[in-house]
């Protein structure tokens, strides 16, 4: 993807790169809210949460609860792992020659959570329920990579903390200078995908209260649409040569 070049500067317009980081930030808002409100109140992508949550259950006592954190934060090592030796066997074939198997490899994890929850009962238990924190959480941990792959400057789609002090700094900053605009057009971008997340977030929550043997195919659909982007930009960038 000729847009997604490791340089601080980037396009003063939006490009499929964009579009395809927002669609990945989707699918972890989806991926976070599926989680919290149906497998048991951990986060698949948010391992920061995810700590905080098994430190309170830990302490509580509520070892089972403390399983399901443990086996969010294994699925996400996993990924990133797996993510990492696909990006260094990939190396020099260029980004998208590196985004491509891994957004596969992400929407392969994503399938097998989608078939799974179609197949199961609701709420998922047991075996079940580990089984789908583990899959969803492999899957963020893969796209956390992907995403790094980009280099979009103050730009994540799993951690938001970094993005959110980014936007405030730079708006503060522009209100003490007296700058014109005070919102530019990358921190538009970060906002856009902030918003992004937590659209996710009630997409799933919704579609959980009234339509729960959907909701999974959410974060699926969304990095699709990222597969998609990328496909897109490399295209584009092979013709322009």
């Amino acid at each position: 993807m000729r847009s997604l070049n490791p340089s601080p500067s980037r396009p003063e317009r939006l490009t499929p790169a964009d579009l395809g980081l927002a669609l990945l930030a989707l699918a972890s808002g989806a991926s976070d809210a599926i989680a919290f409100l149906t497998l048991g109140k951990v986060f698949t992508s948010a391992m920061t949460g995810n700590m905080a949550l098994l430190g309170i259950s830990l302490s509580q006592g509520h070892l089972s609860d403390a399983f399901l954190g443990l086996s969010a934060l294994t699925g996400f090592v996993v990924g990133v792992a797996t993510a990492a030796a696909v990006s260094e066997y990939r190396a020099g074939t260029g980004l998208a020659g590196v985004l491509r198997p891994l957004l596969a490899l992400e929407a392969v994890y994503l399938i097998c959570f989608a078939f799974i929850w179609t197949a199961g009962r609701h709420p998922a238990e047991g075996g079940a329920a580990f089984g789908l924190i583990v899959l969803s959480s492999a899957a963020m941990g893969i796209q956390s990579v992907a995403a790094r792959t980009i280099h979009a400057p103050g730009i994540n789609t799993i951690v938001f903390t970094s993005t959110l002090v980014s936007i405030i700094t730079s708006i503060t900053g522009a209100v003490v200078r007296r700058a014109h605009p005070l919102v530019g057009f990358a921190t538009l971008r970060q906002i856009g995908i902030f918003f992004t997340y937590a659209l996710g977030a009630i997409v799933a929550a919704v579609l959980t209260q009234h339509e729960l043997a959907w909701v999974a195919f959410v974060p699926l659909v969304s990095v699709l649409g990222a597969f998609a982007c990328c496909e897109f930009d490399a295209r584009r960038d092979g013709k322009k040569r």
